[in-house]
């Protein structure tokens, strides 16, 4: 058999093994074959693989979940940076730039953190909400669109951390999503979330970056903050830092190689 890649399995939004969010990166050299890429992702099995080569300007990067390509991720670019100083292909103080489905994406090293420049998600408050309320059976709060997800804030913490999804219902919600959120009871974090995602083959999301790219807006319009510190309370869990200025987003995160993985045809 012929070695044809090597994948690199990175934990995000954490520093700790076994934790966050693990996402998958494969560099190439050139544009890798579009059936592979799919295959590759089904076998892996993760929320997100990330496919990157070099182009002019920086790296070509895509995000495949075992079922569908997606437009922003925020974990798998995390990942995709990370892998890229761990093998010296980029300096330490160098940034490291990402044309994807959602622009150009930017990370650069910040304190032991990893900053990265996402779009903003500003959410739309919606007023027929009924769908929503039927596929979560959760008292609502608020409930709007970010333009891929619906963002529903709960009434408590506790309603969050104990709901247990019906991922047939919510898999019939046209979003690719649905993030759940509260104001967070443990002081060292400003709001909680989870992300659901049955419909994208992805039924709980342990981290997802993306996501804060509209909870960053929405909170910080709730405290009246634009730095805040959000948990996403999954089995694995994850803190995410972010940062809201004008139209974008910063999320700060941290990272832990955990494995290679050698690709045979």
């Amino acid at each position: 058999m012929k070695l044809k890649n090597q994948l690199y399995v990175v934990d995000a939004f954490t520093n700790e093994p076994f934790r966050g969010n693990p996402a998958a990166v494969m560099i190439s050299d050139s544009p890798p074959n579009e059936d592979w890429m799919k295959s590759v992702s089904r076998e892996m099995n993760l929320a997100e693989t990330a496919f990157l080569y070099p182009i002019e300007g920086g790296y070509s990067l895509r995000w495949l979940t075992p079922t569908i390509e997606v437009d922003l991720c925020g974990h798998a670019t995390l990942a995709s940076a990370y892998v890229l100083w761990h093998l010296g292909r980029l300096e330490p103080n160098e940034s490291a730039r990402f044309s994807t489905r959602s622009g150009w994406l930017t990370c650069r090293q910040s304190e032991g953190w990893i900053e990265m420049d996402f779009p903003s998600l500003v959410p739309q408050a919606l007023d027929a909400i009924g769908k929503i309320q039927e596929a979560l059976s959760i008292p609502i709060r608020y409930a709007g669109y970010t333009g891929m997800d619906y963002l529903v804030e709960v009434d408590e913490e506790q309603t969050l951390t104990t709901f247990r999804p019906d991922h047939q219902r919510i898999a019939t919600l046209p979003v690719r999503g649905c993030i759940l959120t509260s104001r967070s009871n443990d002081p060292r974090y400003d709001f909680v979330s989870r992300f659901f995602a049955p419909a994208a083959g992805v039924p709980e999301d342990p981290v997802t970056g993306s996501a804060h790219c509209a909870l960053a807006p929405y909170w910080s319009n709730q405290i009246q903050k634009t730095e805040l510190v959000g948990f996403q309370a999954s089995a694995r869990g994850g803190v995410v830092r972010v940062r809201c200025h004008e139209d974008r987003v910063l999320l700060l995160g941290q990272a832990v190689l955990m494995s290679q993985v050698d690709l045979f045809h």
